[in-house]
């Protein structure tokens, strides 16, 4: 398509969809009736019916796709599935009729619109009180493969080496911006409760990588029209400055964005809640991951937490999933009251994913800071039976009355226990060596030490809350020294990667040790006979050292560095020291762990070790501990005074955990196991500034929920 043809259509397109006469005028008055004749599905509930959403603070959503709203006989299967489990559902969100790189025709979208604002009405009279609409391109989620989506014909975004996007657009370009505020006034005129913003609204991956390096974008970012040189000069280790005002652009252009949408729908109607969906900071920091002033500049109500976590593949992933989730809650600006887990379990298969799988995620949300859940799990691109569902919308409604006393237990309590450091402008603020700056995770992979909460040491998203922090790779580059001294004034764990930038910003005293040679393979870690190690003196724990690893020999350069253990060889040759111990002139308590510290660690000797070394460095104020040898996640939320707290306890194995004893560092006597029919009391026994609870026996990949007050 030439420039004038292309600039004509998106003219044509931007003045059709913003006319006033788009629907008729029935849809711009009151909701219709259930008699209504436009309404030709027969509803399952015959008159209206009241919602089962009382006013609880938990509200649970279905996000619906258009292949399950576009027909009326599959929209009667929907509306049979849900309206059989009414607790499961209080909520429905149409998805807009699009793939995830598609921006459709002027009448595609009308047509798709008048359609959603009948079901939205149909919706309304089966009795559900929340009905609206999910955008799902506004951005674009990337570049469809094949010959199946429309011809676009937006200026499209540029990646940093040069490659055009085939169906994502500049997101500064005027034709996009236009384009997108008439879409959702559009949307808008269908009358739906609350429009949602997808995780499109994001910096990277939009068909390139990391975009955009068009002319415009250059232009508006001011520092010269040349692409090529903008880009060498980022990868150029000494152009701090401009890489932290490349990654301010981004975010300062999603946050003007937002603020268009938001001005968008107001203008229709200002009564529709927005809500905005976001993905953790692990996948990328390259747009700032402000969602603070994204959330504010739409005006967001909702808020829905995301990340990929799609099957049983790899159910340990479920914990990285929860922390990134609680790190979108904690960024979350204050305008954002209702905030939805987004549950995804794409492409949406059921045994992929066991019902008891969702339910575990829901639980670790709600100890995260959600006080709802999206379900995103029903087909999305074929109609037919819904028959494989029922028994998970089954088991969502029978486990709400458990979702809902946690909800209001943990109300206004902090999440507590160790944080894993991050940085949501962590691209900015990095390095950048040879290897140039344009990639991310590895040693800025801020998930290496999620692995600590299933050996029982309790992790939260929270730095304020924490009781100390786990700084792995080379996230520590992202703070100033006085970040950093701070953190060293209390209780870290570091890996090697941490101890080279801490000497390298001249702050490598304060953790007691030197990094000395490089150990590349053929050694084991051997505890000594500290106080910490308990009876295991002499143990082994062998993590088969990876090159990635960095393993190195810890050269004791201060007073009271103390060795925790040290690296033995295949062949019995003593290396030297690889976990120490100190307490600095700060004031902090720091521990340096230079063997494959955030892997493989469910051995005996070592869980027992970090056991004693993680509640050292808390100063015996780890909210939480664990004795026995069991393979259990703890997620704790706790009051300041200890009064009142929660714990979700997940076994992560598939052996059942044995009844064991948890320590509680809380002054609450009386705790209660909360399930699905409701609470059974646990023996407590108070101690020395704690309570000891007596927890049952775990089943497989079946959680624990203990309340406390």
């Amino acid at each position: 398509m030439s420039d004038t043809n292309r600039r004509q259509f998106v003219q044509a397109t931007v003045a059709s969809l913003a006319a006033a006469s788009l629907f008729p005028r029935a849809l711009a008055t009151e909701r219709a009736s259930p008699d209504d004749p436009a309404l030709t599905v027969a509803l399952p509930c015959g008159e209206a019916v009241a919602a089962p959403w009382t006013g609880s603070p938990l509200k649970l959503s279905f996000r619906i796709g258009s292949a399950q709203w576009l027909s009326d006989a599959q929209w009667r299967k929907l509306l049979d599935l849900l309206g059989a489990q009414r607790p499961a559902c209080d909520e429905l969100s149409l998805f807009t009729h699009e793939a995830m790189g598609w921006f459709g025709t002027v009448d595609e979208m009308t047509r798709d619109a008048e359609l959603m604002a009948r079901r939205i009405r149909e919706a309304h009279a089966a009795g559900f009180r929340s009905v609206g609409i999910n955008v799902l391109c506004t951005m674009g989620h990337g570049d469809p493969v094949g010959e199946w989506s429309p011809e676009f014909v937006l200026p499209p975004a540029v990646g940093h080496n040069g490659q055009q996007s085939t169906h994502c657009p500049c997101p500064n370009s005027v034709p996009f911006r236009e384009h997108i505020q008439a879409k959702y006034q559009l949307f808008a005129q269908a009358k739906p409760d609350f429009l949602w913003v997808d995780d499109d609204v994001r910096a990277t991956h939009h068909g390139v990588t990391y975009p955009c390096f068009c002319p415009l974008c250059l232009a508006t970012f001011g520092r010269g029209s040349d692409r090529a040189e903008l880009v060498r000069r980022l990868n150029d280790p000494a152009e701090h400055e401009l890489r932290r005002a490349w990654v301010e652009f981004n975010a300062t252009t999603i946050e003007s964005l937002c603020r268009d949408i938001n001005a968008a729908v107001r203008a229709v109607d200002p009564n529709i809640a927005l809500g905005l969906m976001t993905i953790g900071s692990s996948h990328s920091t390259y747009g700032g991951h402000a969602l603070d002033r994204w959330t504010a500049a739409l005006q967001a109500v909702k808020g829905r937490p995301g990340h990929g976590f799609y099957s049983d593949e790899t159910p340990r992933g479920i914990f990285h999933k929860a922390l990134d989730v609680g790190r979108q809650v904690r960024d979350y600006s204050p305008s954002v009251t209702e905030i939805q887990y987004e549950l995804e379990n794409y492409p949406y298969v059921a045994l992929d994913k066991a019902d008891r799988t969702v339910l575990n995620e829901v639980y670790l949300a709600l100890m995260m800071g959600c006080n709802g859940a999206a379900f995103n799990a029903l087909k999305g691109a074929a109609t037919g039976t819904l028959d494989d569902y029922q028994g998970l919308v089954a088991a969502i409604a029978a486990e709400r009355p458990a979702w809902e006393a946690l909800v209001d237990h943990v109300a206004d309590l902090p999440a507590v226990g160790y944080w894993p450091a991050d940085d949501n402008a962590l691209m900015g603020k990095r390095g950048v060596d040879a290897s140039g700056w344009f990639w991310e995770g590895g040693v800025y992979n801020i998930h290496q030490p999620n692995a600590l909460v299933e050996m029982g040491i309790p992790l939260t998203p929270i730095r304020s809350a924490s009781c100390g922090t786990l700084l792995a790779g080379k996230i520590a580059e992202a703070f100033s020294d006085a970040e950093l001294q701070s953190r060293l004034s209390r209780g870290v764990l570091m890996d090697t990667c941490t101890l080279e930038v801490l000497w390298a910003r001249g702050l490598g005293e304060f953790t007691g040790v030197r990094p000395g040679k490089r150990v590349l393979g053929g050694a084991v870690e051997t505890l000594t006979a500290h106080a910490l190690n308990g009876r295991f003196q002499g143990d082994h724990r062998d993590a088969l050292i990876e090159s990635t690893d960095n393993v190195r020999v810890l050269e004791l350069v201060q007073p009271g560095a103390a060795e925790l253990a040290r690296l033995t060889g295949y062949d019995d040759r003593d290396h030297g020291c690889c976990l120490s111990v100190y307490e600095n002139a700060l004031g902090g308590r720091v521990a340096v762990s230079s063997y494959v510290p955030w892997r493989r660690l469910g051995s005996l000797c070592k869980r027992s070790q970090l056991t004693e070394l993680a509640d050292w460095l808390a100063y015996q104020k780890m909210p939480v501990r664990i004795e026995a040898f069991r393979r259990v996640a703890p997620f704790v939320r706790m009051s300041a005074d200890g009064q009142r707290y929660a714990i979700v306890l997940l076994n992560a194995t598939l052996d059942h955990a044995q009844p064991f004893e948890l320590r509680v560092r809380a002054a609450a006597r009386n705790a209660v196991l909360q399930s699905r029919d409701g609470t059974v009391p646990l023996a407590v026994t108070p101690g020395s500034g704690e309570v000891c609870v007596t927890v049952p026996q775990l089943p497989p990949w079946q959680p624990a929920v203990i309340l406390g007050s």
